[in-house]
């Protein structure tokens, strides 16, 4: 018997945007199993966290339909949109495997350490869109 309380359901906008995430998630061909990776986060989030959900889903697709002109291959926008509200456990469970998006979530929490599994132009990159992202959850 479980004593903690159901989690609220999405929004209509919300199941909308589920729907688009998903549906994009599964389009993709992607590295590493990124594409289990981000389902499971979805997973996860639906059981613990719709509000966190739903915010992700909104954030991936705002960077990958309105910043996508930044980067040639929206991916990294849209991984990095989908988990810029995951926590340090949360870092550490889903994205092991996953330097990219871990380096940029990492630094969304303040911690440069997932830098140095990058190489070449990658750690500004990863840089550059941690702060973008910080940028837009500073304005909620």
């Amino acid at each position: 018997m479980s004593f903690l309380p159901e989690p609220v359901p999405l929004s209509d906008e919300g199941e909308i945007d589920l729907i688009k995430v998903q549906r994009v998630n599964q389009s993709w061909i992607v590295h590493g199993h990124l594409r289990d990776t981000a389902t499971a986060w979805i997973e996860h989030l639906q059981r613990t966290d719709p509000e966190r959900l739903e915010k992700s889903c909104w954030l991936a697709l705002f960077l990958t339909r309105y910043k996508k002109s930044t980067l040639r291959d929206p991916k990294p926008l849209f991984y990095a949109g989908l988990f810029a509200f995951a926590t340090r456990d949360e870092v550490d469970r889903f994205l092991d495997g996953h330097p990219m998006t871990r380096a940029i979530t990492l630094l969304g929490l303040g911690d440069p350490s997932g830098l140095d599994e990058l190489k070449d132009q990658a750690p500004g990159l990863a840089t550059s869109l941690a702060e973008e992202i910080r940028g837009i959850r500073d304005c909620e």
